[in-house]
């Protein structure tokens, strides 16, 4: 059983407030799915993720590059590197199984997630340009 995330406290960065959301709700499902196409180092890369998400005061760019990576690793996009999965247990997985759905669906979801990251990345930009503008005049 993996670890829960703080949700009394919220952190001044919605962007790893969404992203601890996104990993309490699904991230023993992202462990599992890492561990089929990445055996045990794939299980571990998503666990020093949370963990690092648990200790994080913002959302930054090596945490990011990491949830850019898991979805790459989930989608089965080429990985370079030392992130190269190991897809040889992925001809076992019969396409219409129910773990492939799964897989499907995380991926989606995980891409959901980095999509409302970019977002608030944009609201936070043009925030910062009003006030900005705000101050000039």
């Amino acid at each position: 059983m993996l670890l829960k995330f703080p949700t009394k406290t919220l952190s001044a960065d919605p962007q790893l407030d969404a992203t601890r959301a996104h990993f309490d709700k699904y991230g023993e499902a992202l462990c599992n799915a890492a561990g089929l196409l990445n055996g045990e180092a794939g299980t571990a890369r998503v666990l020093r993720l949370m963990s690092r998400l648990r200790e994080a005061s913002r959302l930054d760019r090596a945490t990011r590059r990491r949830l850019v990576d898991l979805h790459r690793l989930l989608s089965l996009d080429p990985i370079s590197d030392d992130l190269e999965p190991d897809l040889s247990s992925y001809v076992l997985l019969d396409p219409a199984s129910r773990e492939v759905e799964e897989l499907c669906l995380l991926t989606d979801r995980l891409f959901d997630l980095l999509v409302q990251i970019g977002e608030l990345d944009d609201d936070q930009e043009a925030l910062t340009l009003a006030r900005q503008a705000q101050d000039a005049a």
